[in-house]
């Protein structure tokens, strides 16, 4: 499913003030009436999360998004769990960063329940999540170049992408929350991947404003 991508110069020149941004972020878990829709989880996902270049380098491609992350290896990868987004069907799909495209992996299985119900927990919401997002590392990428300090290294990037969507989600007037827990065992199962070589590192909540 090829997603929405938003008029960027005209956000440079209509956006939120930066402070406005920074001063108004919070952790939202309460959503509104009306579901959050395809068309704003697709802005989303491409001023947070998209490919903008790719770059060949001696050992493997080297690439730039709106988040850092070191050695611009970018080891992580971005699914979607949908329970009610207006224009998405409900299920786990994969974020393609470089075609900016959504590919459905399943469809609201018992497996992507718990998810859900997971987050939920963790989270001590009224209600389930909107739109789970997965954050998940390919574990190989980086650490054949950073060796002992590569997992470490792959929390401060699920930190930095962390703050990306939520100031992102504020400019756009959604609600954000980002997640502590998370079984990985069970988003493996769920999404069909080795453990061992890609699994959950990060969750984030989003919907809606009440």
């Amino acid at each position: 499913m090829a997603l929405d991508k938003p008029d960027l110069a005209r956000l440079l020149e209509t956006d939120v003030p930066f402070a406005a941004v920074v001063e108004g972020r919070r952790s939202v878990r309460r959503y509104g009436a009306t579901p959050i829709t395809a068309r704003q989880l697709g802005e989303f996902l491409y001023r947070s999360a998209r490919l903008r270049r790719v770059v060949a380098a001696e050992c493997q491609e080297l690439a730039s998004r709106p988040y850092p992350s070191g050695g611009a290896i970018y080891e992580l990868e971005v699914y979607v769990v949908v329970k009610e987004c207006w224009g998405l069907a409900p299920g786990l799909y994969h974020y393609a960063a470089d075609a900016h495209q959504l590919y459905k992996l399943s469809d609201r299985t018992a497996g992507v329940e718990a998810l859900l119900n997971d987050a939920q927990h963790s989270t001590g919401g009224e209600c389930k999540p909107q739109v789970l997002i997965v954050l998940s590392a390919r574990f190989q990428r980086l650490m054949w170049k950073y060796q002992s300090l590569a997992y470490a290294l792959t929390l401060k990037h699920v930190g930095a992408l962390y703050q990306t969507m939520y100031l992102v989600a504020t400019a756009m007037g959604l609600a954000p929350c980002a997640v502590g827990g998370g079984n990985s065992d069970r988003f493996a199962q769920a999404a069909g991947l080795d453990y061992y070589a890609e699994t959950s590192v990060g969750e984030f909540l989003l919907g809606s404003r009440a």
